[in-house]
């Protein structure tokens, strides 16, 4: 998990910082950039729901029902 949100700031961070630089300089090229580092950080928090939704459902599983054919997930190595 904690790797997860190490390498989610390791590409939030550079956009937010591609974003505050075109913004700087005002020539509406913000307005065309905008949408798509828009579209990446969704993809991202998408990645993050993903997981740990995935991760509570394989737990559930695990300790409710005693299906052990869901491995326990410790997120992206």
């Amino acid at each position: 998990m904690e790797q997860l949100a190490v390498l989610n700031d390791h590409i939030r961070n550079p956009l937010q910082a591609i974003v505050g630089r075109v913004d700087l300089k005002g020539d509406g090229l913000s307005e065309t950039i905008r949408p798509y580092v828009d579209e990446i950080d969704s993809l991202i928090t998408q990645l993050d729901v993903g997981w740990v939704e995935s991760e509570k459902i394989r737990l559930f599983l695990r300790k409710h029902y005693d299906i052990s054919g869901f491995p326990s997930d410790h997120g992206p190595e």
